[in-house]
């Protein structure tokens, strides 16, 4: 068998990630029997392609991951949810909270920190995405370079993101159930543009040279910054490709910063 050139994975035979990608991208018959929770879409588990081998250095390399079943928030967290949250447990309103820019009850919320989110998480019974997880939500099993796909035609933002300086519809955040046309293979909305989300994971730029291969939950901490993905409504489209990662400390709240969270399946 000719195998395609550049096609490795750690410990498995070449070919074996290819194909259990395909077939484990499927609910077995137990996970399409579970009841999804309110809000959430089911991850089922298997491989997919992480990073990229033509980005920056903290992208590289591709390699193969794989991650049990998870679910994880069809959106990013909206400021009605966040105002549950605030109203059961008295936890501080965000920066930005009355910036009538950004305090619609349908926006994401924003001006929220790395520990805000886990709050939030935690109280819900859940908790922040892995890298990996955020990723293959967003990116699914082919190797796509945004949520729709390889490709992007410019003429179409209003349909797809919202990103900086384009026609796509709003000028700051936009509902976090907009933009039907650039949903994951998933299902998921805005995971690239609107606002970055929050991760689990401590942020280490050579961290995918050597991560694990199964369920890899980051660097052992404790570091200096926590990890955002997706890009948000002040980017550019390369920006918002789902192999990119920022990073910042967790205490840090942005107009730029957002979440959405995930329930372990056990």
């Amino acid at each position: 068998m000719h195998l395609p050139s550049g096609i490795t994975c750690m410990g498995f035979p070449k070919i074996l990630p290819l194909i259990l990608s395909v077939i484990l991208s499927f609910p077995s018959s137990a996970q399409a029997q579970e009841k999804i929770p309110t809000g959430m879409v089911l991850i089922p588990e298997g491989y997919f392609q992480m990073g990229t081998s033509s980005g920056n250095n903290d992208e590289k390399p591709m390699h193969f991951v794989y991650t049990s079943s998870f679910y994880i928030d069809k959106y990013e967290v909206s400021n009605q949810d966040y105002q549950m949250f605030m109203d059961a447990t008295g936890h501080p309103a965000p920066i930005f909270w009355d910036d009538s820019r950004f305090n619609d009850s349908e926006q994401p919320v924003v001006g929220v920190s790395w520990n805000d989110a886990m709050s939030y998480a935690k109280w819900k019974g859940r908790r922040l995405p892995t890298e990996a997880e955020w990723e293959k939500s967003a990116r699914g099993n082919d190797g796509r370079l945004w949520p729709w796909g390889g490709k992007f035609d410019k003429g179409f933002f209003f349909f797809f993101v919202n990103i900086f300086g384009k026609n796509d519809n709003y000028s700051h955040t936009a509902p976090v159930n907009y933009y039907h046309s650039g949903v994951s293979p998933f299902g998921l909305y805005n995971t690239a543009g609107n606002v970055w989300e929050w991760c689990l994971d401590w942020y280490d730029e050579n961290y995918y040279k050597n991560s694990p291969e199964i369920n890899p939950e980051g660097p052992q901490g404790p570091l200096k910054m926590k990890v955002l993905r997706g890009g948000s409504w002040v980017n550019s489209i390369e920006s918002v490709k789902v192999v990119k990662r920022a990073r910042n400390y967790p205490h840090i709240k942005n107009k730029i910063y957002g979440f959405r969270t995930v329930l372990p399946i056990h």
